[in-house]
């Protein structure tokens, strides 16, 4: 017995310690898997398909935490320090100023178009602006007050400070734009009338009529631009009742009213924000408040503006324009030929658009009569002496037919082309008419004889 259980000692201390190494094992496996499948877990959440059919997707290595170091905080600035740090900052560098495109220089003798009027004109001189930029023959020159009119002459009297300006600038061309700050009441130098009233009316009329008269005087021609619609109904309404003021008052002196109504409105006549700019494109021409104009507002009033004064400025090459001849070109000097518009035939089509005045101003024969010609007119060959206007090719009046007098010119009969000869005919016994027809009825009675007589024997058949 002592032997038995000293033999079976070593054993169980053999097994003893195989024991305790599996379940140190096992423990370290399981402090092993349970953190991952912690932070696993907490990676996010359980889906449905997770839950349905466990998860069969790798774990994913979780996000290191990263600890950032905080930044100091910002120390306020005073006012000298600030700007002392913004002047030490390095500027851009520009592109070289060669690169850069430079503005045409004016010509000393370039023309002045000087632009007047409150910020409706101030829009307008800079369209013009932009719109003669690569002319060195004009120059614009803006004298606009944007707070201005005719009504409130206290604050700025346009009738009194429009003359110096002109003697100032010396302008070939006047454009006048004004009136969106002129719905108030108006002093008539014995009360106040109120707006559209017959005093107003009166006393209003009368301003414009001076203004008008200054620039005349003074030998300029005056391009008055209307007044275009508003955002706010009444005030639209009224802008109307002042462009008819406008137009009257211009045409009293041979200047030219521009209306620009049709440019700011839709089809119906109601104010837009957005329309057709100069390229064709929708673009916003009114500011958010409904007044003002933007960039392309600008252009646009440019636009309607440009063809108005670009015909009343001096052209060296139109007719009428002062020119001088040296003695080594008057011997080579030509004159035009001697005509006049009834004598005219053919004319440069009138586009729909021209401000550059590369086309014809006006139809054919339109206007007054200019010059003198010893020639009839068309009218006059054609109504007086049954003549036509020359045949020339290619016109609508054009009725020659050359291709086709061929075949209708005198000559022989046809006849005598054939191989008939019809006089000989004639010599002889001439044409023998052909028998007569018989009628229906007769050839049908004719048929039904002939054939009894056939059926009879009387006649054979066949």
């Amino acid at each position: 017995m002592a032997g038995a259980r000293h033999g079976s000692s070593p054993a169980r201390g053999w097994r003893t310690k195989v024991m305790v190494a599996t379940l140190a094992a096992f423990a370290v496996l399981i402090t092993a898997i349970v953190p991952e499948t912690a932070a696993l877990a907490q990676q996010r959440p359980r889906t449905v398909l997770e839950m349905l059919f466990g998860n069969r997707t790798q774990a994913v290595e979780p996000q290191r935490r990263v600890i950032r170091k905080r930044a100091a905080p910002r120390k306020k600035r005073t006012g000298r320090s600030r700007s002392s740090s913004s002047s030490k900052r390095s500027k851009p560098s520009r592109a070289p100023a060669a690169a850069v495109a430079q503005k045409p220089q004016k010509n000393e003798t370039a023309q002045t178009v000087l632009v007047v009027g409150d910020f409706m004109a101030d829009s307008l001189a800079k369209g013009l602006t932009e719109v003669y930029e690569d002319n060195a023959d004009v120059r614009v020159t803006e004298r606009a007050n944007g707070s201005s009119g005719l009504v409130r002459e206290d604050y700025y009297d346009w009738r009194s400070g429009l003359g110096p300006i002109m003697e100032d600038v010396k302008p070939a061309v006047v454009v006048m734009m004004i009136g969106s700050n002129d719905r108030q009441q108006i002093d008539t130098g014995s009360g106040n009338a109120s707006l559209r009233s017959d005093a107003w009316v009166a006393e209003y009329e009368s301003r414009i009529a001076d203004i008008a008269g200054t620039v005349k005087d003074r030998g300029v021609p005056l391009i008055w631009v209307g007044v275009p619609s508003f955002k706010f109904d009444r005030m639209s309404e009224d802008m109307v009742f002042l462009n008819d003021l406008y137009r009257k008052g211009v045409t009293s002196v041979s200047g030219e009213f521009v209306d620009v109504w049709d440019g700011f409105v839709d089809a119906d006549g109601n104010f837009v924000y957005s329309g057709p700019g100069v390229s064709g494109q929708k673009v916003q021409l009114r500011g958010s408040d409904g007044i003002t104009m933007t960039s392309d507002g600008a252009d646009k009033l440019a636009f309607f503006a440009e063809r108005a004064i670009t015909k009343r400025l001096r052209n060296p090459s139109a007719p009428g324009a002062a020119f001088s001849l040296t003695e080594e070109q008057l011997p080579n000097m030509q004159l035009p030929p001697i005509s006049n518009a009834a004598n005219a035939v053919t004319a440069a089509p009138v586009a729909l658009d021209d401000p550059s005045l590369d086309g014809a101003d006006r139809l054919l024969g339109a206007g007054a009569v200019q010059g003198f010609s010893l020639q009839t007119s068309p009218r006059d060959r054609l109504v007086l002496n049954g003549n036509s206007t020359g045949n020339i090719a290619g016109r609508a009046d054009d009725f020659a037919w050359n291709e086709k007098r061929a075949a209708v010119a005198p000559g022989p009969p046809i006849a005598y082309r054939g191989s008939l000869d019809l006089n000989k005919l004639r010599e002889n016994e001439g044409i023998e008419p052909p028998e007569e027809m018989p009628s229906i009825l007769d050839a049908i009675i004719e048929d039904w004889s002939r054939a009894n007589d056939e059926a009879s024997g009387t006649i054979p058949q066949g």
